[in-house]
């Protein structure tokens, strides 16, 4: 939703096969012997105890226990210099999968796979090391006609580098988690994410990366869902490609700012976790099954129909939901390019899963408004057939821009333990630059319990942004923070937030909120009281701009 952005931060990933140069970092794995035959004489074997399962929370603990790599970041010189370009051939990929790596640079380039997490304050660990020799790639191109699986669109004008391989990566051996590939080239560096996503989420909080939201804002090539690079809304793409680099984030596109944080919170946290992204969840409505928590982070604003219709239904079976940013939901979309025009990859790189994200803005341009009305590419809120914010989150969208402190309304609420925070302390920065607020009207979550209460100006008109908790009827706790910039403050990646103080605060009730959702039905052992009556709260959209 933003009509203006500013940089974000950025983060790592993954393994090679073939390349010109592989030297891995890490350990080879034990392999034992073949079996002693006889009967040796009496002997004191030592016993190994098994190791933890993967993603539970003492395997979290373990792997965060690892040292991490200090100064992995891209200095903002080497990542705005010219000259390197980098995107993956898959958003995510299981343990084991390869990936490829598109490389568009000259000479030889230098390739790390950091893995995000905790790792003592460091951020991120060093899983890979590698290089590769760059080519320059051809120039992309705008897709023009017909998308089969969008209907037939024409005209998206959806951005295409469709280079080939530089690189494939085998990730076997890596853990699961969010990484960020570091390359770098003489004067230039890059980064390109990728999710080694968990097979299943049964009993761990699903940590959902929100690639989606970022390729929606990606004007690499010269366009995106928001308009060209000057930002003229006539001239935007109807649909956007991950077949092309992140502009933003020295290639990061917004996961460092908006979703890197949540991440290194939690597995500071010591949760039982899993992840995967929302193309994924979008794609497998079924990977959510089982989950203690579903988790999104600062930023989760393109949804599809059934990603949405199976986060709502996760939460009806006792899933605990955490919304840790703003804007969420808001925009419909659907999934394209499984196939012919919109996937430039090889035959024998396709796997099926989709690389084009679909989003009109306009029910008179999506060709299956008509046939399918729950899936056009509009508002969630909008004709031709609404659903309102708050019956997924508790909140609903109410402005941009806005900047301002949070202020605490309920310093009795579990979440602000040990913080020390008191009622009515504002927590300088935080608040902007998109905001949502709970709404007094019929239909919404209850009871649901404002636990912060921020008034702000906006664009000429006063409003309030809200923090909310509240408990669904199968028991699932629901946390919405309402402001964008959550997800960056609880871990000091905010240049907004100049106090750490009010950093630490954030992380503290972060991890606070992860630890008691890393059980189903949180609201059965932590209940909530209404209290969104207490306070001044339009009805209405205070500035009429949704």
């Amino acid at each position: 939703m933003l009509a203006r952005t500013r940089r974000l931060p950025l983060a790592l990933s993954v393994i090679l096969v073939s390349s010109v140069a592989v030297a891995c970092s890490s350990a080879p794995a034990h392999r034992p012997g073949p079996a002693a035959t006889g009967s040796p004489a009496a002997t004191t074997t030592a016993v190994t105890p098994p190791p933890a399962p993967v993603g539970s929370a003492s395997w979290v603990t373990a792997e965060n226990a690892r040292p991490g790599t200090p100064n992995w970041r891209i200095p903002a010189s080497l990542g705005a210099a010219p000259g390197l370009d980098a995107y993956a051939d898959r958003v995510s990929v299981l343990p084991g999968e390869p990936v490829g790596l598109a490389v568009d640079g000259r000479g030889r380039v230098a390739v790390r796979a950091l893995r995000i997490g905790w790792y003592g304050g460091a951020g991120a660990r060093t899983v890979w090391t590698g290089g590769l020799t760059a080519h320059r790639q051809p120039a992309p191109h705008a897709l023009t006609g017909p998308i089969p699986d969008a209907g037939g669109l024409t005209g998206s004008r959806a951005v295409v580098a469709g280079w080939p391989a530089s690189l494939t990566v085998d990730t076997r051996g890596w853990p699961e988690g969010e990484y960020l590939f570091r390359l770098d080239a003489g004067g230039a560096s890059r980064y390109v994410p990728l999710t080694i996503r968990s097979a299943s989420a049964a009993g761990r909080e699903l940590l959902v990366a929100g690639v989606m939201t970022w390729q929606a804002y990606n004007t690499w090539g010269g366009r995106s869902l928001y308009g060209d690079t000057n930002r003229r809304l006539a001239n935007r793409s109807y649909a956007v490609s991950f077949d092309r680099p992140y502009h933003d984030g020295a290639g990061a596109g917004r996961f460092l700012g908006f979703d890197a944080p949540v991440v290194q919170l939690a597995e500071r946290a010591g949760v039982p976790l899993a992840y995967t992204t929302d193309l994924d969840l979008a794609t497998d409505p079924s990977s959510v099954a089982g989950a203690a928590a579903v988790v999104f982070g600062g930023h989760a604003e393109y949804w599809t129909p059934a990603m949405r219709a199976a986060v709502v239904r996760a939460g009806a079976l006792g899933a605990n939901l955490a919304f840790l940013g703003a804007n969420t939901a808001y925009w419909r979309v659907r999934l394209a390019g499984r196939s012919g025009a919109g996937d430039p990859r090889p035959a024998d790189r396709r796997d099926g899963r989709p690389r084009l994200v679909v989003g009109t803005k306009d029910p008179g341009l999506d060709p299956l408004a008509r046939t399918d009305p729950e899936g056009t590419t509009t508002k969630f809120h909008d004709a031709p057939a609404p659903v309102r914010e708050e019956t997924l989150t508790g909140l609903r969208y109410d402005c941009f821009p806005v900047e301002g402190a949070l202020s605490v309304a309920d310093p009795s609420w579990w979440g602000w333990a040990g913080t020390g925070v008191r009622g009515g302390q504002r927590l300088g920065g935080v608040v902007g630059p998109e905001i949502d607020r709970a709404y007094p009207v019929p239909g919404r979550p209850a009871p649901e319990q404002i636990v912060a209460y921020s008034p702000v100006g906006c664009d000429g008109h006063a409003t309030a942004q809200t923090s909310v908790y509240w408990v669904a009827r199968s028991g699932a706790g629901v946390f919405a923070a309402g402001t964008m910039r959550w997800a960056c403050a609880g871990t000091r990646a905010c240049s907004a937030i100049r106090d750490p103080r009010v950093a630490d605060v954030i992380g503290r009730v972060t991890m606070n909120v992860l630890r008691e959702f890393a059980r189903p039905k949180a609201g059965l052992r932590r209940p909530a009281t209404d209290t969104v009556g207490r306070y001044h709260l339009a009805p209405v959209n205070t500035t009429g701009r949704v």
